[in-house]
């Protein structure tokens, strides 16, 4: 098993030095067995949220190179650390993203999505952009889909009329437990799979309501649910 960490990180290495996203995503083939199913219903244009389960910090890294593939131009929500670091900008930038930093959108550890941030997504989907962000807001601790998702995409898609594609990883948590972040764990089996994307409202809702906002994102987690096959009890 040391042998596996120190082959992926040795990998991991020589893809940010190399400045290459591709070299990343042949590393995951090889590496972790990647397999991507979906990625043509990517929306490669126009305003889109991306929701994706928060599994483990290498299955979101490769879940935001894989659409990024197809929107290069998309914002991903990422959490901030207190003293205003942010391990995911970093991590863009080595791989040669000289824009990591202006389409990031900041969360905050326990607080969530500030207002203002909220606001600046709320502007960037009114332009045709594109966000990913973890539906669930926090880092799972079994591997599961955690039920309820935090709403935060649900009231995005209703308040602007955007649409979700939901891009999910299965096997991610196996390689990085939240219980065991020091370790990766190689070789894996991970599957990147995008599903088709999904519109909760037609027009935009000023104000949507709290039974508006619950009832899309029950509709959201079970569309992300089906695609990580927990609706026949595969995790």
């Amino acid at each position: 098993m040391r042998d596996g960490v120190a082959q992926g990180t040795a990998w991991l290495r020589l893809g940010r030095r190399a400045g290459g996203e591709r070299l990343l995503l042949l590393a995951a083939r090889v590496l972790a067995r990647l397999k991507i199913e979906g990625a043509e219903r990517i929306p490669a244009q126009g305003a889109c949220l991306f929701p994706f389960n928060h599994a483990s910090q290498p299955a979101d890294l490769l879940v935001n190179l894989v659409i990024r593939q197809r929107r290069p131009d998309a914002h991903v929500f990422a959490a901030q650390g207190w003293q205003g670091q942010n391990p995911l900008a970093r991590f863009l930038a080595r791989t040669g993203d000289r824009d990591a930093e202006a389409r990031l959108l900041r969360a905050y550890k326990a607080a969530g999505l500030s207002g203002g941030e909220l606001l600046r997504a709320y502007r960037i989907l009114s332009d045709d952009g594109a966000i990913a962000l973890a539906a669930e807001g926090e880092l799972t601790w079994d591997g599961r889909l955690p039920h309820p998702l935090a709403p935060g995409a649900a009231w995005l898609a209703l308040r602007t009329g955007a649409p979700l594609a939901p891009v999910v990883s299965v096997g991610g948590y196996d390689m990085q437990p939240r219980w065991q972040m020091d370790r990766l764990f190689l070789p894996g089996r991970l599957t990147i799979r995008a599903g088709p994307p999904l519109r909760l409202s037609q027009t935009p809702q000023t104000q949507p309501n709290r039974q508006a906002v619950d009832a899309a994102n029950e509709q959201l987690w079970e569309a992300m649910a089906a695609l990580v096959g927990e609706s026949s009890g595969i995790v």
